[in-house]
């Protein structure tokens, strides 16, 4: 009887136990990375929205700070050429 037809159809058989264990793990830790990045994006987009809600109202008090500053150097302006009359 020959032993290598049989050693070499036991060791094929292991492989491809060692293999499809192999696969289905892979499979299961690809969808463990799925799930994962779901959970990142979402919370990235949490963030977004918070530091958008967070930004806009300084954006309109900065808009707001430089439209006072453009009426006071108007009202100086003003000011100064009803001096300017006054003294002549």
């Amino acid at each position: 009887m020959e032993y290598l037809p049989i050693i070499l159809t036991v060791v094929l058989v292991f492989l491809v136990i060692i293999l499809s264990i192999v696969g289905v793990q892979l499979v299961l830790v690809l969808m463990e990375f799925r799930k994962t990045l779901r959970r990142v994006n979402m919370t990235l987009d949490t963030i977004d929205m918070t530091v958008t809600a967070v930004t806009q109202p300084l954006q309109s008090l900065g808009g707001m700070a430089a439209g006072l500053s453009t009426g006071f150097k108007v009202f100086e302006t003003f000011v100064g050429w009803l001096n300017r009359n006054r003294e002549e």
